[in-house]
Order: C-alpha cells, then structure tokens, then sequence
C-alpha cells in the first residue's frame, strides 16, 4: 500500500528537520562555520598566536574543551623540533615537559602505530604509567575524554591533532561519530596552514629560487637529467645545485634533503 503523507505530517517532517540542523550547545559545529571550513580552507598562518588563535575558535565552534596539534618526526622525538599549537591549560603543559612526558605520552605512542582516528581509552589502559599519565592529565585540565587524529602527509609530513573533552563516554562518542568527517578536515587544513611556521621555527634554510625548482622535480622523482631537460638547463647545473641543497641541509643524501624541505614546509 502507497504511503500518504498528510500537510500536518510535511509540517511536522519540516519542523523535525530545522530542530535537527539548528546548531545547539553541545551539537557541533553551526552551519554557515561549517561551509565556510568545507568551501575556504585555512589561510597559511603567520605565527603561532595566529594558529593558536585559530584553535581557541574552533575549539568553542566543536564545543570541546581543548585542541592541540603536534608535528614533530614521531620516531625520533625532539622538544627543540616539535611544534606544538594548543589550548591546553598552562599547568598541564608546564607539568608535560616538566615530567618529559613527550617520551612517554601513550597517545603520541599509539599515534606512531596507526594511521586511523583513535579515542584515548584506546590505549593500553591496564598499564600503570599510562593509567597514571591520564589521571595526571585530567587533574590538569584536560578532561576525561579525547581523540586523537594521526596526519600523514603525501610529502612525508606527519603530526597529531587532539581533541579533548569532559562529555560523559557515550555522549562524547556520539559527537565523535557526528562531527569525525570535519574534525579530520580542520585538522589536514590546519596542518597544512602552520606548515610555514613550522619552518620557520627550525631555522628553515634559505634557498635560492632555482634550488627550490630543482629540489620539486627531485621530489616529483625525475631524473637531474629529465630535471635539466624541464627547467632548460644542463645536467651539471643541476647537480650542483643539489650539491649545494645537501650543504645548506646538512643532508647526508638528496633524498634526506627532500625529506627536510617537505619538513621545512618549503616543499608542498
């Protein structure tokens, strides 16, 4: 039997779906926020104020307690190169690096083993450390719920961007599903934007303009040779443009040198 649908029930039927779309305190992102992070992405920023500016406002538009990103070589952790862009509260922070946790942190941990979105009580819970490292975050500020999103860039950039909150478990999980397609969105567009700053951070070297051409086809893995036929200049030149490539990065090797720039955010 074919279904009618009354005037009252379209009524209805239209009031139920405003009431859903309505942005509400807790319910994520509002709408026009929403389109202009799918139709405009980031603006590269200037300085970490402005990327930390940036989480302060998006963290309120999420309705989530804190945000943060960390890029930094995973494998081979170094405070002095990581670059980290938070919200977090400065008493958790002071207490982070004064325990050096950046070597122990299970989520920075579990990070370096997936490259899927993951919820802190992931981690191995039944482990005493890590146990004591989140009861020591929560009593800091941080709240007893967060999620994790592991970048891995096309160039070989990686970072990790967190989410934090003190929603009850099943209602965090709920907002997870609902807003985990945007929360994956900002933070690709917020890696992308603070990769100049990032650069900047490490002393970036400066490279003359026809190094960095030659340093993009490397990358693109052309040959020096197909490189001089593209550019119209002779093989020896750009080899010697890589020779000096590898001294200003202090690289053991062309490939590190384009492992470096991607890092330096002077290859994108």
């Amino acid at each position: 039997m074919k279904m009618v649908t009354s005037a009252i029930d379209k009524i209805f039927l239209i009031i139920w779906y405003i009431l859903q779309a309505s942005p509400k305190k807790g319910s994520g992102v509002a709408l026009d926020q929403l389109a202009h992070l799918h139709n405009t992405p980031l603006q590269k920023f200037h300085s970490l104020d402005d990327a930390k500016k940036c989480l302060e406002y998006w963290a309120e538009c999420f309705d989530v307690r804190h945000m943060a990103y960390l890029a930094t070589d995973l494998n081979d952790l170094n405070p002095k190169t990581a670059c980290l862009v938070t919200t977090y509260p400065e008493k958790w922070i002071d207490r982070y690096l004064n325990q050096n946790y950046i070597h122990t942190d299970p989520v920075i941990k579990l990070a370096n083993e997936h490259t899927r979105p993951f919820f802190w009580a992931e981690c191995d819970n039944d482990n005493e450390d890590t146990k004591a490292f989140f009861i020591d975050a929560e009593q800091h500020g941080l709240g007893g719920q967060g999620l994790t999103i592991p970048i891995h860039g096309a160039k070989a950039d990686k970072a990790i961007f967190s989410v934090a909150s003190d929603l009850p478990a099943k209602d965090w999980q709920f907002f997870c599903a609902k807003q985990m397609g945007n929360l994956i969105l900002f933070s690709l567009q917020f890696h992308m934007a603070t990769i100049d700053v990032r650069g900047a951070l490490l002393n970036r070297p400066e490279l003359k303009y026809r190094e960095v051409e030659i340093l993009y086809w490397i990358a693109e893995g052309k040959t020096a040779w197909e490189t001089s036929r593209i550019l119209d200049i002779s093989e020896k030149t750009v080899e010697h443009g890589l020779k000096q490539i590898r001294s200003k990065f202090n690289a053991t090797n062309t490939t590190h040198a384009v492992s470096l720039a991607f890092r330096f955010g002077i290859l994108q």
